[in-house]
């Protein structure tokens, strides 16, 4: 199933984080980072590792499956390249809080292939962000679980050939994000037609759709594990209750109306090709019985006709009548014995619908929860690989520092500039994180193995219910194979009225709106035997039986081509008057 997801946030100072280092992890990359504030740095001179650069590695994270650095026309060629561009960005940024770049999370379609992912992001890319002028820096991660996604970081300011020049205030507005929003579901949707798929994304909200359904808001981490244990919590609970009223409405919508004319018509045809197939005789000789039986009955009150009469006693005698009575009564029981299997047959299929319908449900509700939460995972994971570089480079200045000779004032306060600078983005960091997250930095690797281990024991269950749900529908085509034999094979007896008649009785009244739509739907697509599925069950079917129900068909389908060119000509000679 298409999903759509996205996201954005800003990648800035204030949060202690550097545009280098959010670059690095994206890509899964090894880039150096020239601190911001440095003496060394302003003055342009070389650094040496651990006083004026911050080291951030992440060649060992797994999934980065393709990056990418696309450029404007008039951007520097030295773009290119990762380390430099980020470094560039941070070299002119000067203020402490100063917001470094704008990142995009966004879902990838299953659907597509790796080639036609890369295809999508280019194309958006280009149109949204680099033909108006920005930097952009992309990285698609998929671990192979079912949920891969891109991390587009894209730069603040106007570029020239000479670098960054001013911020561009414009790219704040918010009409302008909910353009990115809306194009990045039209950009999906042009791969899916080329792709000669019927899958479609959509931006917008339920209202906006003309869905009358109200959204349910999301969870969060704290209040996902507190449901998940059973602890009901306030947006569970609002949850619920959306969840309650979206059912009623579903429910009070009015029942999409069959099309019963249609299928009228086609029973009417089949009769008419089975009177055809000379089975009239059989039906006359059932009419003939049940005059004789109620003649035997009671002579006078039937007061047949003399011509009737006479015409019994020369060709019935009592016992034949007996005969014939013996008989009707023998397809009597043989039709409510059909008709009951037919019952139980659709009765199953709709048990198994619903039960089908509500599995479908909540897999689309937990797959919908499943991208914020892992898209948690990894910031967290990212800020706290974040702290714990900002930690190694502050112990390497005090041990620098600390190896100063007593006559160096030069260095020791330039040393002690960079260590102040860097004691407050790692404080900057650290508090970000506890903001963020509600808890302290210590505890990042703890929460990350239980965000893990809620993921997957999510897709566990994704996968679970994705088995159920394949195992009713193996079951529903068992039953709707074997409700469409029987049904074909009715039209060939005399009694197929009477069969018909009988499930009618033994309908069994729905409980609520909501199962008298799907009652009415499965009833429809039951009794509506379209090629493919008369293919099947043909090809169930002995030789004799087969070719028998083939005739019908292509009786019935000359028959009704034949009522249109009728129908036709009518309106042909209604124009020409």
């Amino acid at each position: 199933m298409p999903i759509y997801y996205f996201d954005g946030n800003i990648i800035g100072r204030s949060s202690g984080r550097s545009s280098v280092g959010a670059a690095a992890y994206r890509a899964g990359e090894k880039l150096r980072s020239h601190a911001a504030g440095s003496a060394a740095y302003r003055a342009g001179d070389e650094l040496r590792e651990g006083e004026g650069v911050i080291v951030h590695d992440y060649t060992r994270k797994k999934g980065v499956r393709h990056s990418e650095i696309m450029l404007p026309q008039n951007a520097p060629s030295e773009y290119k390249d990762r380390e430099t561009l980020w470094n560039a960005v941070e070299k002119r940024e000067r203020r402490k809080d100063a917001q470094l770049a704008r990142e995009f999370v966004v879902g990838l379609q299953r659907e597509f292939e790796l080639r036609e992912q890369i295809e999508v992001l280019r194309e958006y890319i280009k149109e949204n962000f680099v033909d108006k002028g920005m930097c952009a820096d992309f990285a698609i991660h998929d671990k192979g679980d079912g949920n891969p996604h891109a991390h587009i970081m894209l730069t603040t300011r106007h570029v020239t050939p000479d670098g960054f020049g001013k911020k561009n205030v414009e790219w704040n507005d918010k009409t302008l994000f909910l353009g990115w929003r809306e194009n990045w579901a039209d950009v999906n949707n042009r791969m899916f037609e080329r792709k000669g798929l019927a899958e479609r994304i959509d931006h917008r909200s339920y209202m906006a759709q003309g869905i009358d359904r109200e959204p349910m808001v999301h969870l969060g981490y704290e209040a996902a594990a507190l449901e998940k244990k059973g602890i009901k919590t306030e947006r569970g609970n609002h949850n619920r209750e959306v969840q309650k009223r979206n059912e009623e409405r579903a429910a009070l919508k009015e029942v999409p109306q069959l099309k019963a004319e249609k299928i009228e018509q086609d029973t009417e045809e089949l009769r008419k090709i089975a009177k055809e197939a000379k089975l009239e005789d059989e039906l006359q000789k059932i009419r003939e019985a049940q005059k004789i039986a109620r003649y035997i009955e009671n002579p006078i009150e039937s007061k047949p006709e003399p011509s009737f009469v006479s015409a019994l006693e020369k060709q019935f005698k009592a016992e034949k009548a007996m005969q014939h009575i013996e008989k009707m009564q023998a397809q009597q029981n043989n039709a409510e014995q059909t008709a009951k299997r037919m019952n139980d047959l659709k009765e199953k299929y709709i048990e198994l619908e619903m039960a089908k319908n509500l599995l479908i449900a909540q897999h689309n509700k937990d797959k919908l929860e499943l991208p914020p939460l892992e898209y948690r995972a990894e910031l967290l994971e990212e800020h706290a690989k974040n702290i714990e570089v900002l930690q190694g480079r502050a112990e390497q200045l005090r041990e620098v520092r600390q190896n100063v000779r007593m006559l160096e004032f030069a260095k020791k306060k330039d040393l002690d500039e960079k260590l102040a600078h860097a004691t407050q983005e790692l404080g900057r960091a650290q508090d970000f994180f506890k903001n963020r997250f509600s808890i302290d930095p210590s505890q990042a690797y703890e929460e990350l193995k239980r965000l893990q281990e809620e993921i997957r024991t999510r897709k566990e269950e994704l996968k679970a219910k994705q088995i159920i749900i394949h195992d009713i529908r193996k079951k529903q085509e068992t039953i709707e194979l074997a409700y469409h034999t029987q049904k074909l094979l009715n039209e060939t007896r005399p009694d197929h009225e009477q069969i018909n008649s009988l499930i009618e009785q033994m309908r069994k009244p729905p409980e609520s709106a909501r199962e008298q739509q799907i009652q009415q739907r499965i009833e429809h697509q039951l009794n509506v035997i379209g090629d493919t599925s008369f293919q099947k069950v043909i090809d169930n079917l002995p030789p004799y039986e087969a070719q028998i129900l083939t005739n019908i068909r292509e009786q019935a389908k000359e028959h009704k081509r034949q009522i249109e060119l009728s129908k036709e000509r009518d309106r042909t000679i209604e124009r020409s008057r």
